[in-house]
């Protein structure tokens, strides 16, 4: 099961009836987050961007073929009145799968920014061509941003800025933009023009994204309310890398002030860091905490058998049930110091208690109030069926 499918009602409803469908948005839909988190990495862009080109035109093309009246017809409408888009797309599409990957053109726009909210910003002053590709020597082209930032902003950083920042809210960046020749005919038409190929293929495809959720939406008189497109300043949280965004502990010192990178690749990047982080540090409090001894282990298997499903997942008992669900395993061999030729317990069925656990958490933190109940009492049901089987061990042992 996909993540869109997992964490939402509605991509549920939609993959009950069509899972490939939710299986290629949130294809396209990751492609596109990743071509957002790597747009200041020009070799992971260039990846990214032809593995949304593939995706993208391969979910237009299937949804057209054996797919539901609803979801056939949304997308042959969008792609009609998307025409010449839709054609640019398919054709570099082409072209990346048969003949040679996509590699864009690039240009640097350097300056001084205003900040004004966490997604957008104003360049005071700069200098640099956004509207056309531009060739740069070779110590700086197709390099990531943060390696040349420094080489970029040296006559800006004299002129434009004194040491310690004193402006609140403004600091020295570098806005990237991409680039792509396309020139071509089909039937109708003649295409030589130069396009911005990030907007065009992210506008695109997240609106398409957005109709074909709005025609199920419609189909089934339910509500869409988490849209996949998002309108973006010129200069933004994604085209854009501030000085915040790579030492922002000198602008806490600067501005007094809890600073934090506002760049969006950065942010997923340092939050991935964080994540394997905290699961590094969950197991480590995770083992300190674990059940030592059968009694503890029943007693654990006793306290979750007795509360009530509303209960096992309260602010008192989250840490400790989610330990219990997650590492069960690990809880029972320290418990009980046993091998598989003598335990009371199958591995099959501390296996099954993790997952009917970890599925009642997923529906607790979906909110879905139709099925908390039922994966609740399902994991308590487990717990009884193996509080039952230790105890009779303990009787005839």
């Amino acid at each position: 099961m996909f993540e869109l499918e997992r964490n939402s009602l509605f991509f549920e409803n939609m993959a009950s009836e069509s899972p490939i469908t939710v299986q290629n948005i949130e294809i396209v839909h990751e492609n596109n987050k990743f071509l957002d988190i790597s747009y200041h990495n020009p070799k992971l862009f260039i990846l990214n961007l032809n593995n949304l080109l593939r995706a993208l035109l391969f979910f237009i093309e299937g949804s057209i073929k054996n797919t539901p009246a609803w979801l056939r017809n949304c997308v042959k409408e969008y792609r009609s009145e998307h025409f010449h888009d839709y054609e640019i797309l398919k054709k570099l599409r082409d072209v990346s799968a048969h003949q040679s990957l996509i590699f864009p053109k690039e240009s640097f726009t350097t300056g001084l920014y205003r900040i004004r909210s966490a997604q957008e910003y104003v360049l005071k002053i700069g200098m640099g061509d956004r509207n056309s590709p531009q060739e740069y020597s070779w110590d700086l082209a197709m390099k990531n941003t943060d390696e040349i930032f420094h080489d970029l902003l040296v006559f800006h950083s004299f002129t434009f800025m004194d040491l310690k920042h004193s402006a609140l809210n403004e600091c020295l960046g570098i806005t990237r933009k991409w680039f792509v020749r396309v020139k071509f005919k089909n039937k109708n038409q003649q295409y030589d023009k130069t396009v911005d190929i990030y907007t065009l293929i992210c506008d695109f495809s997240s609106k398409l994204l957005d109709s074909v959720c709005q025609s199920f939406a419609a189909e089934k008189r339910i509500a869409f309310k988490s849209p996949f497109h998002y309108e973006l300043e010129e200069f933004n949280c994604i085209n854009t890398l501030l000085e915040l965004d790579l030492y922002p502990s000198l602008f806490c010192e600067w501005w007094e002030d809890e600073i934090r990178p506002l760049n969006y690749g950065i942010r997923v990047q340092k939050s991935w860091g964080e994540r394997i982080s905290r699961f590094d540090e969950l197991h480590r409090e995770s083992f300190n905490e674990l059940c030592k001894s059968p009694e503890e282990y029943l007693a654990a298997l006793t306290k979750y058998d007795t509360l009530s499903v509303d209960e096992l997942l309260s602010e008192d008992n989250f840490s400790d049930f989610y330990s219990f669900v997650y590492l069960n395993h690990w809880h029972f061999k320290r418990s009980f110091k046993v091998n598989l030729m003598n335990t009371p317990i199958e591995p099959h069925e501390i296996m099954r208690l993790q997952r009917l656990g970890k599925v009642f958490i997923g529906e607790w933190m979906k909110e879905k109030q139709c099925t908390i109940t039922s994966t609740g009492q399902a994991f308590k049901d487990q717990v009884g069926i193996m509080l039952q089987k230790i105890n009779a061990a303990k009787t005839n042992g």
